[in-house]
């Protein structure tokens, strides 16, 4: 027999069926299967030849070293379950016989059939008997020796509770958590948003009783969802920064529908460079605004009142009429009531500056978006010249469980 092996459950089961005076299996936790083999030994060599030694915890399972099925189905036939909280190697003895077993959580990869990735290696007779000896010491009148591992039996109360937060809160599929672990190593989420730059898209809401009388279809236009601040074609647009953005979307990001843009983390660090120059063209544009938006508001002031003027000066409002003496009010009258109405309204060019930011949130896949099945297949077509199911087959994940 070869020192280095590549087993599975069935192999273990065989091994245990085996046996014909003593079994001790030790392992972060068992299967249905292992189970079976167990309990069917136990009826044949009797309950006090075989010993199960297990981690009884919702990480065991949660972590897919085993199942709480595999627990649970002992406890039904009475075999006894010895605990070893937090053990993460195994070990099988079958009568004189013994493998040392490396237990593979299927939460990260499941089990391999290549003979080429062992998961276990046998022992000699002398190492069987030490391992006999620290499970099961020798019977000593002289000293009070305690197992190394597995002195206490695990209670019914103990695996009950266990198996009512696993029904609760039942463990991934294991096959789905893998492929959660193959996406987050290559992708992640991205959200960026431009706040507050788009300087062309401010407008300012006009009182109803200053839009009297008839105005040309250019200022219609303009009045249509209130006063736009800034004129179409201004330096002070924010244009240039939206077009920055875009090409930064375009380069790094791909939409995926219903969850949004991702990143491959390859290439994390020059994304991360372009959205520290395209902060940096914000600072800058941002300064810039500050500098020239005080004339442009003014100047957008003034083509408000110049719009406003004449059919306010014919059918002056109520509000204007109650301030002066007589009827009809004079030009310079409407002039002063338009400013200060004007300036009522009209943001200053602190209010629009400090609003400008950049938001950028990077967000890990999770596994109920990889629940989804066409989230894998946009993935794909997002990025089809990447062969992401060599690189899951490479990561030594199972296919999809039935």
């Amino acid at each position: 027999m070869s020192v280095f092996l590549t087993i599975d459950s069935r192999y273990i089961a065989d091994k245990i069926h085996s046996a014909q005076s003593k079994v001790i299996y030790v392992s972060p936790g068992l299967d249905e299967v292992v189970a079976s083999a167990l309990i069917n030994t136990a009826k044949r060599i009797g309950l006090d030849n075989v010993t199960v030694i297990v981690d009884v915890s919702q990480k065991v399972c949660r972590f897919g070293y085993g199942i709480i099925d595999g627990i649970t189905l002992l406890q039904e036939n009475r075999i006894p379950i010895k605990e070893a909280p937090g053990i993460r190697i195994g070990a099988l003895v079958y009568d004189s016989c013994g493998l040392i077993i490396s237990p593979t959580p299927l939460l990260i990869e499941a089990g391999s059939e290549d003979q080429s990735a062992p998961n276990a290696m046998t022992v000699t007779s002398d190492q069987v008997k030490k391992i006999i000896d620290s499970v099961i010491p020798p019977d000593s009148t002289k000293s009070n020796q305690q197992p190394e591992i597995g002195a206490t039996e695990a209670s019914a109360a103990k695996i009950e509770k266990v198996h009512q937060a696993l029904v609760e809160n039942p463990p991934q599929k294991f096959d789905l958590a893998r492929k959660v672990q193959v996406f987050s190593t290559q992708i992640e989420f991205v959200e960026i948003k431009l706040r507050g730059c788009e300087i062309q898209r401010h407008t300012v809401s006009l009182p109803t009783d200053l839009l009297v009388g008839k105005v040309d279809i250019s200022t219609k236009r303009q009045l249509r969802a209130g006063f736009t601040i800034i004129e179409k074609g201004s330096r002070l647009s924010g244009d240039s920064i939206r077009n920055e953005l875009n090409e930064l979307k375009k380069m790094f990001t791909r939409p995926i529908p219903k969850y949004g843009n991702v990143l491959l983390k390859s290439k994390k660090k020059l994304f991360n460079e372009a959205v520290k120059n395209l902060e940096d063209s914000i600072e800058k544009f941002q300064k810039d605004v500050e500098k020239n938006l005080k004339d442009e508001l003014k100047k957008a002031r003034e083509r408000l009142q110049k719009m406003l003027v004449p059919a306010m000066t014919k059918n002056p409002p109520v509000d204007l009429s109650a301030q002066i003496q007589g009827d009809n009010p004079t030009k310079e009258q409407v002039d002063r009531y338009l400013l200060l109405r004007i300036d009522d309204i009209f943001p200053s060019a602190e209010d629009i500056t400090k609003a400008m930011s950049l938001d950028c949130i990077i967000k890990a896949v999770t596994y109920e978006t990889i629940s989804d099945e066409g989230f894998q297949d946009h993935i794909k077509r997002a990025y089809p010249l990447i062969d992401w199911d060599e690189m899951y087959e490479e990561y030594g994940a199972a296919r999809e469980s039935q």
